[in-house]
């Protein structure tokens, strides 16, 4: 099987949406030429374009116009019939809020995963410690099974990190370093993080309050990258009451561009060791 049928099938509808508009465009076409083979405006297209989906007559109908050979029709229907794939009852995703399933199902499928924090240490490295007291910040207050299912469910989340065939790369201010209550939880946290800088597949960078301001600074992110064909980034905007997901291939062009720069902006690996076991050895 090969991979683009091994991603979720929200994934999967962006890399339709991307290889239609390559196929569209070596058919030296246009939006307006496609909507009128299906009878839509070009907004429409664009959205399927942007991976809301297609229905397999459009699709055909589009596969045609385009003159798209057997090997891209082929491929082309894959994806169209797995994106309409429900999720397994009992799926890992399904023990979260709707919003995060996407989230979640995409930590063990993308190829890069990339996250910029800018107050809080990311969820794949947080010590179940830290989990529990930033828990308890919520309000109205969680029960403590509440608080014990929400542990639970995020150290298992921590397990994709195992994988070494993914490359994880984490971009973290200081000022997470500084939030919390220090003490054990904070010290054990930060050893953790140092941990964290040796491991094959992970990468750690803090922006030490040296750097000043910097671009982006303050707004959390995630870009989930997959090497599929097309290849795609799907951006995650963390926000207080939800989440937004943004495929947009000028948004994700700009993010990606914002990650460079926070990358730029941090410490180096060794950099980020010392400024960890400092703050540790302060605690």
């Amino acid at each position: 099987m090969t991979q683009h049928l091994q991603l979720p099938p929200a994934v999967m509808k962006v890399v339709l949406g991307n290889q239609l508009a390559r196929l569209r465009e070596a058919a030296d076409a246009t939006q307006d030429d496609a909507a009128t083979v299906l009878g839509y405006t070009q907004q429409k297209i664009a959205h399927i374009e942007s991976g809301s989906g297609i229905k397999l007559i459009e699709l055909n109908a589009l596969l045609d116009r385009y003159g798209a050979n057997e090997s891209d029709r082929a491929y082309a229907r894959d994806l169209q019939a797995e994106s309409n794939r429900r999720t397994k009852r009992g799926a890992f995703s399904t023990r979260f809020r709707q919003y995060l399933r996407l989230l979640v199902d995409m930590e063990p499928s993308c190829t890069r995963y990339s996250s910029y924090q800018a107050l809080v240490v990311p969820g794949l490295l947080q010590t179940e410690d830290y989990m529990r007291t930033n828990a308890r910040a919520w309000r109205p207050s969680l029960t403590p099974e509440e608080i014990d299912k929400y542990a639970t469910d995020r150290l298992a989340r921590q397990r994709v990190l195992d994988n070494t065939d993914q490359q994880f790369w984490f971009i973290l201010d200081e000022a997470a370093l500084h939030r919390t209550e220090g003490g054990p939880v904070m010290k054990a946290q930060i050893t953790k993080l140092i941990e964290t800088i040796d491991r094959p597949n992970i990468e750690l960078q803090i922006v030490p309050f040296a750097a000043g301001y910097y671009m982006g600074q303050g707004h959390d992110y995630t870009i989930f990258g997959y090497d599929t064909n097309p290849a795609v980034d799907i951006i995650y905007l963390e926000q207080h009451d939800g989440g937004e997901y943004v495929d947009n291939s000028k948004r994700t062009a700009r993010y990606l561009t914002l990650w460079d720069h926070q990358k730029a902006a941090a410490s180096g690996p060794e950099q980020t060791r010392r400024t960890l076991l400092d703050i540790a050895s302060s605690l």
